[in-house]
């Protein structure tokens, strides 16, 4: 999850991309929800505290093994 402290519509560019996104097809609305705002740092606590996530057919049937096993790089692949 990501909090954005939306101070005076800071992040409302962003916030309607992502909204573009969804109407459009390229985000899934799932996925949009990961982004949580408010105007005023008690309110985005209160939000992120009561953020119930939501899950897709895909995402709640991820394995956090199948994870690792996907993002796996060597670490001689690491860059320096």
């Amino acid at each position: 999850m990501v909090g954005l402290l939306n101070v005076e519509g800071f992040y409302d560019t962003l916030l309607s991309f992502l909204d573009k996104a969804v109407d459009e097809g390229f985000i899934s609305p799932i996925a949009r929800r990961i982004f949580v705002s408010a105007p005023t740092a008690k309110q985005l606590v209160r939000e992120l505290e009561e953020h119930i996530p939501k899950y897709d057919d895909f995402t709640s049937n991820l394995k956090w093994e199948e994870v690792e096993r996907i993002n796996y790089m060597p670490e001689s692949d690491v860059p320096t």
